[in-house]
Formats: C-alpha cells, sequence, structure tokens
C-alpha cells in the first residue's frame, strides 16, 4: 500500500510507544486511525499529540479504551470503530498491543504467563477475528502483527517474549494462505522493523 490518504486503520496499544507513533504516521500520511488501549489518558494524548498539528479536514482519529485479551472488549471495540468512523470496512489492522512478562519458566507466576499471552497472542486472535470481515470489504487490506526481536532467538530473562514472538511469526503463514486474495496481506514484524516495512 503506497497510498494512505482516506484509508482507514486500526491501530491496538496506541496509548505508547510504537503504538503511538504508528497513529502518528498514518495521520499524518491523511490515513483515518481508530485507536485503542487500556488507558484512557494515554490514548487521549495520542489524540492530542496527533491533532497538535494541522489535520486534514475530515480526517477522522477515533480512541477507545479495549482490553485485547478480552474477546467481548474487542467486539464493542470493534462496533465502535464502525459507529464512529461511520464505515463497514478498514484497510489496515495493526495488532500492536503488547505487555511484558514471564520472563522466567521457573521464577515467574503461572498467572504472569498467562496474562501475557492473553495480551500478545490472545489480543491478536480477538482483532483479526473481530476486524477481518472489515477488512475483506475493502479493495485493499492489510494485517501487519508486530512481535519482539526476541522471537529470532532466545534470551535469558525473556522467556514468554521468546515463545510469543516466535508463535506470532510462525503461526500466521496459514492464515495468510487462507485470507490472502491479491491486494490484501498478512505481515509478522518484529518490533524492531515493524514500523518501516508496514510504512513501505
Amino acid at each position: 500500500m503506497k497510498d494512505f490518504v482516506d484509508r482507514i486503520a486500526v491501530v491496538t496499544g496506541g496509548g505508547t510507544g510504537m503504538g503511538r507513533e504508528l497513529v502518528r504516521q498514518l495521520v499524518a500520511q491523511g490515513c483515518n486511525v481508530a485507536t485503542c488501549d487500556v488507558f484512557a489518558e494515554a490514548v487521549a494524548e495520542t489524540k492530542r499529540f496527533c491533532e497538535a498539528g494541522r489535520l486534514p479536514q475530515g480526517l477522522r482519529i477515533t480512541t477507545h479504551i479495549a482490553d485485547v485479551s478480552d474477546e467481548a472488549q474487542v467486539q464493542r471495540f470493534r462496533d465502535n470503530v464502525a459507529a464512529q468512523q461511520e464505515t463497514d470496512k478498514i484497510h489496515l489492522l495493526f495488532n500492536n498491543a503488547g505487555i511484558g512478562g514471564g520472563g522466567s519458566m521457573l521464577a515467574s507466576s503461572r498467572e504472569e504467563w498467562e496474562k501475557t499471552f492473553n495480551v500478545c497472542w490472545g489480543g491478536v486472535y480477538h482483532c483479526t477475528r473481530a476486524f477481518l470481515p472489515m477488512l475483506q470489504r475493502a479493495d485493499e487490506g492489510h494485517i501487519a502483527n508486530t512481535s519482539s526481536v526476541n522471537g529470532f532467538s532466545a534470551s535469558i530473562g525473556r522467556a514468554s517474549e521468546t515463545s510469543l514472538a516466535a508463535c506470532c511469526r510462525g503461526n500466521w503463514p496459514p492464515v495468510a494462505m487462507t485470507y490472502q486474495p491479491s491486494r490484501h496481506s498478512v505481515r509478522a514484524p518484529n518490533r524492531n522493523s515493524a514500523l518501516r516495512r508496514s510504512m513501505s
């Protein structure tokens, strides 16, 4: 996708860091954006940051509160996006929301591991399932699942990140083969390269 003007993007985890920068760059290129986070003030600040520049007339930035590990909240997020963006389709889905945790198989609790997997893997699953019909209605649609660079090799103290990143990278080719008509794609870049590759 070379032109983002008048497209609609959904970005999870848009309250800080890479999610905020994705929102900022998309808006700067004329893309309408719906973004969610679990922290209301953080995602509101992202919107204020974008609005500090001169937005193209009619461009929409909508912010939403949603925990991507909760399927019901993700479905409500999707419905709110459709209502507030006044659309039945989107062109881009950035499954960016993620947390750290579960650094050790022995020292970290099962609850910590489960919370990390529920957000970092469950969030990708819930959001892709929820938004896929809207992507399929668009003339061109793309999914980008960002993950930790730890998916390339094991790192001490980052056991769950390594597992999740490898899972994110390895489990999506079958989705891509199922979903990918000529003008649609599924990508799973790591966080170090995701921004550069998703905007190319």
